[in-house]
């Protein structure tokens, strides 16, 4: 990525260089298990467009559209960007200090852009989250997502409530603050009606921290327990770690179902094709 950058910015004139990095990350895109694209693939296409005025590339992009499903879903073959680096914004500069690992430089430019901001809305704030979250400052996202959590209860719209909810969750039980994450999942279940959400990849992820919480030795987790056992059973849509959360929090409270979850858990194994 870096040299991909450099190629881009500096505008060096290197079509063998250019062509054999595109086709080395080719094999990447098609190999890799968390497949994607990567804005490596899109700055080398905008590169390599330089010399495919002929088309003589054109098979070689087309097998980038088809290197893995992220790629046949988002991948653009007429992918372009400015390669003149006085056309940046601070924004611009942020993400780009981000993708080189830049941290000590990208640290520098999120100051100078938080001191710009004069309207914290909801999106600026979320931006600030990524920033902290990526520089290893993750403890000043606490203050941010509670924050989030008031607008969205103001908001009184469900998915946007149990959505801010599930932040502040996530957040205290990848900290360890199992206690804490269980207040708020308690105080999400006593204020919220979840019938829009219940059947959503959302609620799953609600269902996954409620087991951790579980699992993670909160007290009384019992009655979380009691609480989230019915919408599991219910449930239709299941995957692994909703399984494999589920039946460790089932056992920490001593309930039977989890030598059922057990058995759905090989047979859903088997139908999906992993064993």
């Amino acid at each position: 990525m870096p040299l991909a950058y450099y190629l881009l910015y500096a505008q060096i004139d290197d079509e063998d260089t250019i062509v054999y990095l595109f086709q080395d990350e080719l094999k990447d895109r098609k190999s890799n298990s968390f497949q994607g694209i990567g804005n490596t693939l899109n700055v080398l296409t905008s590169i390599l467009k330089r010399y495919n005025d002929d088309g003589r590339y054109n098979e070689m992009l087309e097998e980038a559209k088809n290197a893995n499903f992220d790629c046949a879903c988002g991948y653009d073959k007429n992918y372009w960007i400015d390669d003149e680096i006085d056309s940046l914004d601070l924004m611009d500069c942020i993400f780009l200090s981000q993708d080189l690992e830049y941290k000590d430089v990208m640290e520098l430019l999120v100051d100078k852009w938080k001191d710009s901001i004069t309207d914290w809305a909801d999106a600026n704030r979320t931006a600030l989250i990524r920033f902290n979250s990526f520089l290893g400052k993750e403890q000043e996202n606490e203050t941010i997502y509670k924050v989030l959590l008031d607008n969205a209860v103001i908001s009184g719209k469900t998915f946007n409530i149990v959505s801010a909810y599930n932040k502040v969750i996530r957040y205290f039980i990848d900290i360890g603050q199992f206690e804490t994450a269980a207040s708020y999942l308690r105080k999400m279940i006593v204020t919220t009606n979840f019938k829009d959400v219940e059947k959503i990849r959302l609620f799953g992820d609600v269902l996954e921290e409620c087991f951790e919480i579980i699992s993670g030795g909160a007290k009384d987790s019992t009655e979380l327990w009691k609480w989230a056992k019915p919408y599991l059973q219910k449930r239709t849509n299941m995957y692994g770690n909703l399984y494999t959360k589920g039946i460790a929090a089932a056992q920490v409270v001593g309930d039977s179902y989890a030598t059922q979850l057990e058995q759905e858990f090989i047979e859903w194994k088997k139908k999906v094709g992993l064993v």
